[in-house]
């Protein structure tokens, strides 16, 4: 005898074999999807993960959001800076959507995943209580997954690529360092390289990941400019001349080197700085700084001291219209002429 259609197909949990399936009947026929668990509770918690999904007739297809995710990061790795960031964000969006399938997402499920990212913290976190997640995490998070469903397109894999929802852009941060808190983190850092990054930091503008990959064949003493390459990505390097304050520091390190690359921990590179910084801001006392808080540091210094705009760019490898944007308001001369001509007489 024929089941009878409902409006709204009915998803139970089912088990077979080991694993654990949501099931639902389709024109009196059963479907089934593995949730990839043998885990009674966690095949529940991903149900009703499943069911938040679903707000459409649209039936899953065979593939999951777990093989776009993997075709997605094969195909960014060694293309893009940064890769382990991406691979933290498919790991979230792994765990909480990778079982679903892509006509599955829907406003509803970006919204739903927000606010488990919230509930859940950082991942990996220990010590018995979980970090706060911030909006700028989440945003990466689903963004990430965005470009591996417009991935997918390309690939042919989808016809269409389902909205995703994103939580608003939190304000940019305008945290910026005085020259005495630089002063006092080059004066404590534990370490030579870590010291050496501050300096190439401040004095060169560059981004971490440039200034950790950046080789000793790149840096020309003869005419004292350094280029910092082509970056991964949309992200652009500049070739900048050397200060002069930093001319001393580059001279020592490059008499004792022991490998290709300017910053360097026994003879190796150094992948991230990160942790090493942070522990040293907290040292210090010196909140809210980070590596590319310097970045942002030695952008800050030059338009205060009145440097035009477009050497500022230049000399960071950004827009103009980006420096305007992000740090036009420390200009002495910004938004003189509009305030001069409220009190010029007609």
């Amino acid at each position: 005898m024929e089941r009878r259609r409902l409006s709204e197909p009915k998803y139970t949990l089912i088990k077979r074999g080991n694993r654990f399936y949501v099931r639902w009947w389709e024109n009196g026929k059963a479907k089934r999807i593995s949730l990839g668990t043998e885990d009674k509770t966690e095949a529940r918690k991903l149900l009703k993960q499943f069911l938040a999904g679903i707000d459409s007739n649209t039936m899953p297809q065979t593939i999951t959001v777990n093989n776009i995710l993997q075709k997605y990061l094969e195909n960014r790795k060694g293309k893009v800076s940064g890769f382990e960031g991406l691979k933290y964000a498919c790991a979230s969006i792994s765990e909480h959507l990778g079982f679903l399938q892509p006509n599955h997402i829907s406003r509803k499920t970006c919204l739903t995943y927000a606010n488990q990212r919230r509930e859940q913290g950082r991942r990996g976190a220990t010590g018995g209580r979980n970090k706060p997640l911030s909006n700028g995490t989440i945003i990466k998070e689903l963004t990430t997954l965005r470009a591996a469903l417009n991935f997918a397109k390309i690939e042919k894999w989808l016809r269409d690529v389902p909205y995703i929802e994103i939580p608003p852009t939190p304000p940019p941060r305008d945290r910026w360092l005085t020259r005495s808190e630089v002063d006092i983190l080059i004066e404590h850092a534990p370490s030579y390289h870590l010291k050496f990054f501050i300096l190439l930091g401040i004095y060169t503008a560059a981004r971490s990941g440039a200034i950790l990959s950046l080789k000793w064949e790149q840096v020309d003493f003869k005419n004292k400019l350094i280029n910092f390459g082509n970056g991964l990505g949309n992200k652009r390097r500049a070739i900048i001349p050397i200060p002069e304050k930093l001319i001393p520091y580059l001279t020592d390190a490059v008499n004792i080197r022991l490998s290709e690359f300017v910053i360097e921990f026994n003879g190796k590179p150094i992948k991230s700085i990160r942790h090493s910084f942070r522990d040293l801001s907290i040292k210090t006392g010196i909140k809210g700084a980070t590596p590319h808080t310097l970045r942002h540091t030695a952008a800050t210094w030059m338009v205060i001291a009145g440097v035009p705009f477009p050497m500022i760019a230049q000399y960071l490898g950004n827009s103009v219209e980006m420096i305007e944007k992000v740090y036009g308001h420390h200009s002495p001369e910004w938004l003189k002429q509009a305030a001069k001509a409220l009190s010029d007489e007609y």
